[in-house]
């Protein structure tokens, strides 16, 4: 939809940020209206049907009011109405038997879901490809295509499935960097850090840590020395003014799995790589790309399952042009592959788990064995959400998520049994600042660990699994 009000566009990049699947625009005599399509399987015509369901509207103002569930009480003018008629309004207190059976039942909701294989095998699919039809898929899953999408359904409700896009932002021209902070003496606090980074949109994931380090982050930009400019433009923010801190920048090479970019990122800085035709730029370098790429890369980013048909009409691009589009990034391989996060898993904690070598000739007859731990699956995702390698082979840092107590010490005592040419650090995740990690069920024969452990005749290949 094109020139939208300031209020109205602003409210509506919120809302699609709070839900986990596509969410359209709809303007009606003047007004906009907030719905989600979805597309139904009639299993008599063999056919998908798209049916829109109204979910609340957008004021003026830029107010996002939901709909009202059915049966929803307005709970003043009810009380009023009972007043009017000589009622009295009594409102009912727990007893403590009914707070603790609360406590119990919230608690239960909180453990980790009882998936079967097949759901499993759902999520690596749409791990791997979030855009595969339904008929696709279930020859994959082994079930009918009716039950794969109410399997679906149930997931998305169940685990919170994210839509996002992965994108090699390498092929744009930005570089990965790892940003260790250790403050000497008096520390900020988690509000003034997050308020710090706050605005940073080359900062797309950033969290406080007890251990070696107090505050790690992950950014992104074009090159050491731009990097270098930016980093101390950040340290000469007033806020820092009052604390003295060590600080270590190194390069970040991901070997395993995806960080997630942010939006702001999409929408204030990858929009510089933009190419605009003059006379000096007749086409597009390497690490440029068209408007209607950008779009694309941008409407993919917040909710990588929306129809082609969907971006095509909001932007007023010709019939089939997204989907074209699509294809073409995919192909120079800057969009790798429409995929998913799970926003609700019961993650305890996050941990970081830091790898510095130290003896290079029992790494280099030991790597093998840190190449099969980082292909290790949990009971739900990959055992890790990132995995690195810093300051060109000197160490690695990990990232992943933590569902028991102890659980992080007992993986690292594992590395470390595995890789006597180690020295193994752990740091616990105290406080998210900005930005989330990716939780999937990525299918690791496509991972790069996998292939190598292939080419050291470590493991055998198997048959990969056509998700595309």
């Amino acid at each position: 939809m094109k020139h939208l009000p300031k209020e109205i566009s602003a409210a509506y990049a919120q809302v699609k940020r709070e839900y986990p699947f596509n969410v359209t625009l709809r303007r009606i005599n003047g007004r906009y209206y907030v719905y989600r399509d979805r597309g139904l399987w009639i299993k008599e015509t063999h056919k998908r049907k798209l049916k829109s369901e109204y979910l609340g509207r957008i004021t003026g103002q830029g107010e996002y009011v939901k709909k009202k569930a059915p049966g929803t009480l307005d709970i003043d003018r009810a009380s009023e109405l009972i007043a009017e008629h000589g009622g009295e309004v009594v409102w009912h207190t727990k007893t403590e038997e009914e707070k603790k059976r609360s406590e119990i039942i919230s608690s239960v909701q909180q453990e980790k879901p009882n998936l079967k294989d097949t759901d499993l095998k759902i999520l690596m699919a749409l791990s791997m490809n979030a855009r595969m039809p339904i008929s696709r898929m279930s020859k994959i899953v082994g079930l009918s295509e009716q039950t794969v999408y109410s399997r679906i359904k149930y997931l998305e409700d169940k685990l919170g499935i994210k839509y996002i896009l992965e994108v090699d932002i390498e092929k744009l021209g930005y570089t990965p960097y790892i940003l260790l902070i250790k403050f000497d003496g008096q520390a900020p606090t988690a509000e003034e850090l997050k308020e710090l980074v706050k605005g940073e949109d080359r900062i797309q994931f950033a969290v406080m840590t007890k251990g070696e380090y107090d505050v790690i982050m992950y950014f992104v930009d074009e090159g050491a020395l731009k990097a270098q400019d930016d980093l101390l433009k950040f340290r000469l923010k007033d806020a820092w003014g009052k604390y003295r801190a060590y600080i270590t920048l190194t390069e970040f090479a991901t070997t395993y799995h995806y960080m997630p970019i942010k939006e702001s990122f999409i929408e204030n800085i990858l929009k510089e790589r933009i190419w605009h035709r003059s006379k000096e730029a007749q086409k597009p370098k390497d690490n440029q790309i068209r408007h209607r790429e950008f779009l694309l890369i941008k409407e993919l980013n917040s909710n990588s399952a929306i129809g082609f048909t969907a971006i095509d009409e909001m932007h007023s691009f010709t019939e089939g042009a997204s989907r074209y589009l699509y294809n073409e990034l995919h192909k120079k391989g800057i969009i790798i592959r429409s995929t998913i996060s799970l926003s609700r898993l019961p993650v305890k904690y996050i941990g970081v788990i830091w790898i510095i070598d130290i003896d290079f000739k029992s790494i280099k007859e030991n790597r093998y064995r840190l190449l099969l731990d980082e292909i290790q699956y949990g009971d739900i995702v990959n055992r890790y959400s990132v995995f690195g390698n810093i300051g060109g082979q000197v160490g690695s840092i990990v990232f992943l998520p933590l569902f028991e107590d102890g659980e992080l010490n007992k993986i690292a005592y594992g590395i470390n049994e595995e890789l006597p040419g180690n020295v193994i650090k752990t740091l616990v995740v105290t406080d998210v600042l900005t930005g989330e990690l990716c939780y999937r069920r990525f299918d690791n024969t496509y991972s790069r660990a996998y292939r190598l452990l292939v080419g050291l005749k470590k493991i055998e290949p198997v048959k990969l699994i056509p998700y595309e």
